[in-house]
């Protein structure tokens, strides 16, 4: 039992420590995106991906939030010896990233909702 709980913690360590590194590095990226999309939302747009183009935007804008609030929570956990979950914590940017693309793809079926 003791060396499945040592796996299990060295495992986790890994996991956020490479997710840690490659959401670092999203959010060194993140300013060129935010700076594109902020002028795409300037441009006029047709009426039906006007809802798509405000909700890109805002999923841009708060990504940021969604990478400090996994890291923190998967350090957290794992600090509090919860080893399973920082796996769930770490998924959290992912969230914003299949929102971005599913908006990107269906935007103009949204024009309903604004």
């Amino acid at each position: 039992m003791k060396k499945q709980i040592l796996n299990n913690k060295e495992t986790s360590h890994t996991y956020i420590v490479v997710f840690t590194f490659l959401y670092g590095m999203t959010l060194l990226a993140w300013p060129f995106v935010a700076f594109a999309i902020g002028m795409s939302l300037g441009a006029p747009t047709p009426v039906e991906f006007q809802v798509a183009s405000d909700w890109m935007g805002k999923i841009v804008v708060s990504y940021p939030i969604s990478v400090i609030g996994a890291i923190i929570g998967g350090w957290a956990s794992y600090r509090s010896e919860r080893y399973i979950f920082p796996y769930w914590m770490m998924q959290l940017p992912l969230l914003w990233i299949i929102a971005f693309f599913t908006v990107d793809r269906f935007g103009k079926y949204l024009h309903f909702l604004g």
